[in-house]
């Protein structure tokens, strides 16, 4: 048996291989990498994004246009029935 002083040595030792061979086995560096870096999907969510904030605009100013249409209409209504 060994003494419990030389379990941590052990571990320092064998940990850093065990890990490496996960890595290699299950390919959690090209996960890493597709998680850290930025990609096609990263692209494609930005330029969503840039898009419905674009169209946000346009729908708010089709909506002050409609609010102003309506009170043009409420008032021609009125000057015609007097």
């Amino acid at each position: 048996m060994l003494p419990a002083s030389f379990a941590p040595m052990l571990l320092k030792l064998i940990l850093p291989k065990v890990s490496d061979h996960f890595m290699k086995v299950f390919k959690l560096d090209k996960v890493l990498k597709y998680v850290e870096q930025e990609n096609d999907a990263d692209k494609e969510i930005a330029r969503h994004k840039e898009h419905i904030t674009m169209l946000a605009g346009e729908f708010s100013d089709l909506d002050a246009r409609i609010k102003k249409l309506e009170i043009l209409s409420k008032k021609t209504k009125k000057s015609n029935g007097k």
